[in-house]
């Protein structure tokens, strides 16, 4: 009996998932139309299947999302062409022949024939893919990201070693469409040796791109590049002095590992900080964890 229920339980949910993800139809604001599978959607995008590939598309590149479409994987996209007496026809090309082509256009299917033609931009491609930028995979910039972190420094010119503490925000809404986004950092750091103890704050803007190697989510690696300020202050038997300065910091690391909406980050941080007389600069490994929503 408990086989029986096993097996009967397995197509349940086979069924489940199947029914659960229904043939839809998306014409994007390019005029590209995708044929695939509607997963899910939410308030800012479509969870989209096509091709056997997840792709996360936000509502505001749709111009037309149609659930009554059946079939297969399949797109196209659009052609134009433009007649000798200056008129234009733009739709999708339906058959093309040595002496016509014919078009779907929003007035339904048209004839052309190729005499008539002055110039035209026929779109032959066929099942091509999604912008790579949807991508679930790689894409993230339909979320914001908030950070916690912890680094370990050392400086070529200073015999010391720093610790720092840093929060990192990644707003949705500073995403660059599939280029990078721009984040916001707060640095922690202190540290001490036998002649004195060193503070400093930092306050960065930066810009953040990743790129992930044969579509693979384990070969995703990542950079930032930021400038702001600091506030370092240094206690030592002499006396207390402190001072503002201009900052620059570089990130170069790994964030191959995510569990839901978990993500974590290793990378090698450097940071300079531009003093009136000298520069100052720190160096080292860093291990975050970065939470979307």
């Amino acid at each position: 009996m408990k086989a029986i229920f096993r097996s009967i339980f397995y197509v349940y949910l086979n069924f489940l998932m199947i029914v659960s993800i229904f043939p839809s139809e998306i014409e994007l604001s390019s005029g590209d139309k995708f044929l695939g599978r509607f997963i899910s959607e939410d308030e800012r995008s479509i969870l989209f299947k096509f091709q056997d590939k997840d792709y996360r598309i936000p509502k505001s590149e749709i111009v037309k999302f149609d659930r009554s479409k059946t079939g297969g994987d399949f797109s196209i996209g659009l052609s134009r062409v433009t007649l000798k007496d200056k008129s234009q026809i733009i739709g999708y090309l339906v058959e093309e022949g040595q002496e016509n082509v014919i078009l779907q256009s929003q007035l339904g299917f048209v004839n052309v024939e190729k005499s008539k033609i002055s110039e035209s931009e026929l779109n032959r491609e066929k099942n091509f893919a999604l912008p790579k930028k949807f991508l679930v995979s790689t894409q993230e910039s339909l979320n914001t990201f908030i950070g916690l972190g912890y680094g370990i420094y050392r400086s070529p010119n200073l015999n010391i070693t720093l610790n720092q503490i840093f929060l990192n925000l990644e707003p949705a809404y500073l995403a660059l469409n599939g280029n990078g986004r721009i984040g916001f950092q707060l640095d922690g750091i202190w540290g001490s040796n036998s002649d004195y103890k060193l503070n400093i704050f930092n306050g960065l803007v930066y810009y953040y791109n990743h790129y992930q190697f044969y579509e693979n989510p384990k070969l995703d690696f990542y950079g930032k590049f930021g400038v702001g300020g600091n506030y370092v202050n240094t206690i030592s038997d002499d006396g207390n002095r402190s001072g503002l300065n201009p900052l620059a910091m570089i990130e170069l690391g790994w964030q191959g590992y995510k569990i839901n909406d978990f993500q974590l980050r290793l990378g090698i941080n450097t940071f300079c900080s531009f003093e009136t007389k000298s520069t100052l600069c720190f160096s080292g490994p860093a291990i975050q964890g970065m939470l979307k929503f």
